[in-house]
């Protein structure tokens, strides 16, 4: 055999043995890994510093290489290949959660105000209230049913928060309340309009004014603000 026999033998298994050699069994590198999660927390805002060794050698992957938080941070990522071969590492990545505490510890809260001005001896209304944002946490009333039917005791702003001292204590019957007098005398009851003198409750005996004659009387007070007179 010549020597270009021998030299063209040499190359055609050379180039047999290159075709057929298996992959190479390590491919994706420790300090790839890192340098993937670093970028994937900085997209979310997350300052981090991934710990896993950058010279460690990781067994090729023919699948897509998943990456995930491990319980509600980000501390911890997960990182696993689902290939034939699969494999699964953990990562610490001394992420700094600071940034995103301080976002959500900035967001205002929702409280009450008026919608509109209110003059003093008025009666508080569903469509009085509003809620609006706003950072002030000291606040007193935080559900429109604790202020609808309530009188005020001065005048009120629009767009104002209202505190217990704006309010005239919570009767059933405030005083200068319209009630309505029930007068019975045997089997006969007659009804007329009246001013409720003092606030009270159902069961008080209360002083009302009859809107007709002006005379001042007493009654107990029933459930409708009903006075009932008895002679």
């Amino acid at each position: 055999m010549d020597k270009l026999s021998i030299k063209f033998l040499i190359i055609k298994l050379f180039i047999l043995i290159t075709f057929f050699l298996p992959k190479p069994l390590y491919a994706l590198s420790g300090k790839e890994i890192n340098s993937y999660i670093k970028k994937w927390l900085e997209s979310e805002g997350i300052k981090s510093n991934p710990q896993f060794s950058p010279n460690k050698k990781l067994t090729d992957c023919n699948q897509k290489i998943s990456y995930e938080k491990y319980y509600d941070d980000f501390k911890l990522i997960k990182v696993s290949c689902e290939d034939k071969n699969s494999w699964t590492i953990f990562v610490k990545t001394n992420a700094n959660n600071k940034k995103q505490k301080k976002l959500k510890s900035s967001k205002s809260n929702q409280i009450l105000v008026l919608s509109k001005s209110i003059e003093k001896g008025k009666y508080i209304k569903e469509n009085d209230l509003i809620f609006i944002n706003s950072p002030r946490k000291n606040v007193f009333y935080n559900f429109k049913e604790e202020l609808i039917g309530r009188k005020v005791k001065q005048n009120l702003r629009k767009g104002q928060f209202i505190q217990p001292r704006h309010l005239f204590s919570k009767y059933y019957v405030n005083e200068g309340d319209p009630v309505v007098i029930i007068s019975k005398l045997k089997n006969m009851e007659v009804s007329t309009g009246g001013i409720a003198m003092k606030s009270g409750n159902i069961g008080d005996l209360l002083e009302v004014k009859n809107e007709r004659s002006g005379k001042v009387i007493k009654g107990i007070l029933k459930e409708n603000k009903k006075i009932n007179i008895f002679f």
